[in-house]
């Protein structure tokens, strides 16, 4: 996690934690810990908004020209700063407004999706509340599951070509988390599925999965132009079938008056979408 607190001074860490507690901040102790750390990131952030010091936008500007990264990233963060010391911006401004590195965008996906995690985790714990102690054990399973069919996919079956790979690996995997928690939160408003037509589903999944196996591969089993290889997707094909397996053994037990091949149809139609995207 990038949040560490002060008492481990991580500057970076300190100024977004402190971003999500708006109000109650500790502003003071944000600079304190990036000026010990000598971050100039931190500090163009906080002389930028004016967060625990007068907003001084030349200051800014002197930090901007320090903080380490690519050419181009420099030269934006500066004409951005520029406009706005000339009142022609006033959002408040960010170390990831103006990236252009892979590098930095695999950075800043990681500091969004620490912030849409807790807001998941949040929503997640409003769910949890409605679970009997029976589901509770279900659910817990599923969640598990989930968790390494979202690895799976980040890691395995996501294209990591590149320099923004870290940024796609997070964004895919985050992906399948908010799935599960949209699934939950419509279902338990009473949006469930109808469709009850598993031989056909399974017939689809099977024949894009073979398909897939079937593709031409270079000498490191990777099919098309990308990262992927069969044998991640192999991997994440059998991650699926735990996640599968556990999602209609938890609706068993909170939806009873839906049929378990619904569910089974329903995840079985998205896992084939999601297969045929690999197809030629």
């Amino acid at each position: 996690m990038i949040s560490e607190g002060f008492e481990r001074c991580s500057p970076i860490g300190s100024y977004y934690e402190q971003l999500r507690r708006g109000a109650t901040a500790d502003w003071q102790g944000v600079r304190a810990c990036a000026e010990k750390e000598k971050n100039d990131a931190v500090l163009m952030m906080l002389y930028a908004n004016g967060l625990g010091v007068g907003r001084d936008l030349d200051r800014a500007i002197a930090h901007a020209c320090r903080v380490d990264g690519a050419a181009m990233e420099t030269k934006y963060r500066v004409e951005h700063l520029l406009a706005m010391k000339a009142g022609k911006d006033s959002k408040r401004f960010d170390l990831c407004d103006d990236i252009t590195s892979g590098y930095m965008g695999g950075f800043c996906a990681r500091i969004t999706e620490e912030a849409h995690g807790r807001q998941r985790d949040t929503r997640y714990a409003t769910i949890e509340k409605a679970l009997t102690a029976a589901q509770r054990p279900s659910y817990d399973r599923l969640r598990k599951a989930t968790t390494a069919f979202a690895k799976h996919v980040g890691n395995d079956e996501t294209d990591l070509s590149g320099t923004a790979r870290a940024a796609f690996a997070i964004e895919a995997t985050a992906a399948v988390e908010d799935q599960l928690l949209d699934d939950l939160r419509t279902a338990d408003k009473g949006e469930l599925p109808k469709a009850v037509d598993v031989a056909r589903a399974d017939a689809a999944l099977n024949a894009a999965y073979r398909k897939l196996m079937a593709l031409p591969a270079n000498e490191k089993g990777e099919v098309g132009d990308g990262t992927v290889t069969k044998d991640g997707i192999r991997a994440t094909q059998r991650s699926w079938i735990a996640y599968r397996d556990a999602w209609v053994a938890f609706a068993r037990l909170r939806y009873p008056s839906v049929p378990a091949a619904a569910w089974q149809t329903r995840l079985t139609d998205r896992r084939t979408d999601e297969l045929k995207g690999w197809l030629p």
